[in-house]
C-alpha cells in the first residue's frame, strides 16, 4: 500500500509563491511532475545539484555562484521538496529518481553531467550512475552512507508515524514545517547559527513549499535491498564528521556500493558540508574535474 496519492492530491489545491523567486529559477514539466530548477546556462562543464529537503534552491545560491564560475550549475528540488510536487507516477523508488534525472537531462538537452547530491539523494545519483554509465561523468555525494546504514540511520532518527502508509502522508502534511524548525538543530554543529538555514525552510512551506518526508521515508524502505554497485564512474563521498543524527553511522559502508569511491573527512562540518565549507568543496570538486 501507498500513501502518496495524499501527497498528490493536496498539492492540486496547493498554489506556489512564483513572485519570490530569484530570476532564473523556473519550473520545468518532467515525467514526474513539475520541477523547480535554477539553471546557470552556458557551455561549460555541467554539475546537476540537488538540495536535501528541508532545503531548496536558496539554500545552494552561494554554492551555485561559486561552481558557476568554472561550470554550469543546474540546481533542481526532486519532487516532494520545495517546490516540486510530485505527480502520481513518481514514488521515491531508485528507478523513478534515476529516471527523472536522465528526463531533465534530456530536456535540459544534455548530454553529460557530474552529480552532486547529498545524504538520501546519494542513493539517486548512485542508480543513475549505475544505469546510464555514458551520461553521468562524476559523483560527488555528502553523507550517503550504504542503504543499510542508512536504513539503521532511518529507524532511529524518523519518528514511526511517517513510515506508515497514509497515516504518514497525512502526519506530514502538519508536521513538515515543525520538522524543518528542529532539524537544523541536530543536522549542524553546536554553536552554528541554523537561523538562516531555517528561515529559508519555513518561507520556502509557508509560501507553497513542501517536503515529503514521509513519502520519501517509505519509497527509500522498499530498495533496501535493491542492487546498487557502481564501478565505472569515479566517485567522492564528502563527510561532515560534526553531524549529530549521523554520528554513530559507518560513513565507509559506502563502500558498498561505490567500492572504488574516496573519501574525504570535513572535520568541522555537520550534514551539509557544501553549504557550510563552500570554498573547500568548490575546490575540492575543481580539483576532481580536471
Amino acid at each position: 500500500m501507498t500513501g502518496n496519492f495524499i501527497d498528490t492530491y493536496r498539492f492540486k489545491l496547493k498554489r506556489n509563491q512564483k513572485k519570490t523567486w530569484q530570476d532564473g529559477i523556473c519550473l520545468i514539466t518532467t515525467e514526474f511532475g513539475k520541477v523547480r530548477v535554477f539553471d546557470t546556462l552556458g557551455s561549460k562543464p555541467v554539475i546537476l545539484n540537488v538540495p536535501d529537503g528541508p532545503n531548496v534552491i536558496e539554500h545552494h545560491l552561494e554554492l551555485i555562484t561559486k561552481l558557476s564560475k568554472n561550470y554550469r550549475v543546474i540546481c533542481f528540488e526532486l519532487p516532494g521538496i520545495g517546490f516540486s510536487y510530485p505527480n502520481s507516477n513518481y514514488d521515491y523508488s531508485f528507478p523513478n529518481a534515476s529516471n527523472l534525472i536522465i528526463n531533465l537531462m534530456d530536456i535540459l538537452e544534455i548530454e553529460k553531467a557530474a552529480l552532486a547530491f547529498s545524504c538520501s539523494n546519494g542513493f539517486y545519483a548512485i542508480k543513475a550512475a549505475e544505469l546510464f554509465p555514458n551520461r553521468i561523468t562524476r559523483l560527488f555525494l555528502s553523507q550517503t552512507p550504504s542503504l543499510h546504514a542508512m536504513n539503521k540511520w532511518t529507524k532511529n532518527a524518523i519518528p514511526t508515524l511517517l513510515k506508515l502508509p497514509i497515516i504518514g502522508q497525512i502526519a506530514n502534511m502538519f508536521s513538515e514545517k515543525k520538522f524543518a524548525k528542529i532539524w537544523y538543530k541536530y543536522a549542524l554543529p553546536q554553536h552554528t547559527d541554523a537561523s538562516k538555514y531555517k528561515k529559508e525552510a519555513l518561507h520556502a512551506l509557508n509560501n507553497g513549499g513542501c517536503f515529503c518526508l514521509s513519502s520519501l521515508v517509505q519509497g527509500l524502505s522498499k530498495e533496501i535491498n535493491s542492487t546498487l554497485k557502481v564501478l565505472e564512474v569515479p566517485a567522492t563521498l564528502i563527510w561532515g564528521n560534526k553531524d549529530f543524527t549521523h554520528k554513530d553511522t559507518n560513513k565507509e559502508s559506502i563502500m558498498e556500493h561505490l567500492p572504488n569511491c574516496e573519501i574525504i573527512q570535513f572535520d568541522t562540518c555537520g550534514h551539509f558540508p557544501e553549504l557550510e565549507n563552500t570554498d573547500r568543496y568548490v575546490s575540492l570538486i575543481h580539483e576532481r574535474m580536471k
